[in-house]
């Protein structure tokens, strides 16, 4: 009987304990479900955010759940959140470093044939194999074009009136110094560019004190603004003239004081080509997103191509990776570009937790990691310094609109995948409307 009455005492206090802690975990997710809500009718009442269009979409992926889905299913323009879909297509096709051309050679001629590797020439990258070898040869030089390429220098819906600013250069099969003028200034002088090639096509020198650049908008003629810049180095791009990479081998035929002869297409059958491969694809992947350069995305895009058709065709491309790689996603994307530039792209919140979560499954959770700017780097330098949690993402700004894509690390270590995509805000400034998604952010997390 003793026995028995132990046993009714030990199941009591069994069944006790696991109702209190059944009772203390329901309080603890509705409390966390409260936060939650409660962060984001903050963020939705945020000034520069009232009255903005607003989509939201937190995945707990430790514990399979939603956190918080509001507006997640409409559609946004998504500005540079769309180098997420870049990133990809630079993982799935270009390898461990970038295959940047390819190469042939008989008893006389080397011929060389651009695959888009937009580090050729560009100050930022020391190594140049291409070079090296054009220099280091004897025998004559022939670059090899494409005449099945099918793209324009602009994407689909870029600005035509941006054709100068820094941010839009002009897209190519054979890229060379990042297709900008780059401009050294010291002790408010101009004193280099590179290439010097347009060093003749510099006009209003005597003004050039502290002043920015620009061009005019058919041609190569560069002229001094009345704004002034006092940065040591800035950028401008050069026309190609609708001359597909005629232009390019001038340059670089008078950087290397070597003449290069054009071909318009390879006839070589019976002479094997080999791929030169270039700088690390992982680099360039990681430099693209830390800065946001809209150059490096695009040409990615083209060098899918590339591998993928042996032919630059940046729409078939994009038309093949949503039937290859994204037929799944919750709702169907409209997606145009490699940059983020162009307003006819559109996505929604789900969608980017889906990509996000394929990415990782497929390309493996510390590569991606490496590769998209932390809290306090890149073009988020300026927050989430004191995020409770470790916050991974991509930014996205285009007038009116400001995205925010990427995962989270909380302090308890949970997964969090999130997209926070705001269009036609009416704030004088993207920080203010920034700020209020990072305030939404780190109470969720907190809350985790």
């Amino acid at each position: 009987m003793a026995k028995s009455f132990r046993k009714r005492i030990t199941n009591f206090k069994f069944e006790t304990w696991f109702k209190i802690l059944f009772i203390v975990a329901a309080i603890a997710m509705v409390l966390s479900a409260c936060s939650v809500r409660q962060a984001q009718k903050t963020l939705l009442n945020s000034e520069g955010v009232k009255g903005a269009h607003v989509g939201i979409a937190v995945y707990n992926d430790s514990k399979g759940q939603w956190l918080s889905k509001y507006q997640s299913d409409h559609y946004f323009t998504p500005a540079s959140n769309i180098k997420i879909l870049a990133t990809y297509l630079g993982l799935q096709f270009l390898g461990d470093s970038l295959p940047g051309w390819k190469m042939a050679e008989n008893a006389d001629t080397l011929f060389l044939m651009p695959l888009g590797d937009p580090s050729f020439m560009h100050p930022e990258f020391s190594y140049q194999p291409v070079v090296d070898k054009i220099k280091n040869t004897n025998k004559q030089v022939v670059v090899i074009g494409n005449h099945q390429d099918q793209f324009e220098v602009f994407g689909s819906g870029w600005s035509w009136a941006d054709y100068a600013e820094d941010y839009q250069p002009e897209r190519s099969r054979m890229p060379i110094y990042g297709n900008v003028v780059h401009f050294y200034q010291s002790n408010k002088k101009l004193e280099a560019i590179k290439p010097f090639y347009f060093f003749k096509d510099l006009v209003d020198l005597d003004k050039a004190e502290e002043k920015n650049w620009s061009r005019n908008r058919l041609g190569n003629h560069f002229f001094a603004t009345n704004e002034t810049n006092k940065s040591k180095y800035f950028q401008v791009p050069f026309s190609q003239e609708d001359v597909p990479m005629v232009k390019a081998l001038e340059l670089l035929s008078d950087t290397l004081g070597k003449k290069i002869s054009f071909q318009k297409n390879s006839t070589l059958t019976s002479i094997p080509f080999k791929t030169i491969k270039t700088v690390s694809t992982d680099s360039l992947l990681k430099i693209m997103m830390l800065r946001s350069d809209n150059f490096y995305a695009d040409q990615i895009v083209l060098m899918a191509s590339a591998q993928l058709f042996g032919k630059m065709d940046d729409a078939a491309l994009i038309d093949s990776a949503k039937k290859l790689f994204f037929a799944d996603l919750p709702q169907k994307m409209r997606w145009v570009d490699g940059s983020g530039l162009s307003r006819y792209n559109l996505n929604t919140p789900e969608n980017y937790i889906a990509i996000l979560k394929q990415m990782q499954a497929k390309f493996g959770e510390t590569r991606v990691k490496n590769i998209f700017e932390k809290g306090g780097e890149g073009t988020i330098a300026a927050y989430y310094k004191n995020f409770p949690g470790t916050i991974y993402a991509k930014t996205g700004t285009l007038g009116g609109q400001v995205a925010l894509s990427g995962f989270i690390y909380t302090p308890k270590q949970q997964k969090l995948y999130f997209s926070v995509l705001v269009a036609n805000h009416m704030s004088p400034s993207s920080a203010q409307v920034r700020r209020a998604v990072e305030t939404y952010l780190t109470k969720v997390t907190k809350g985790m």
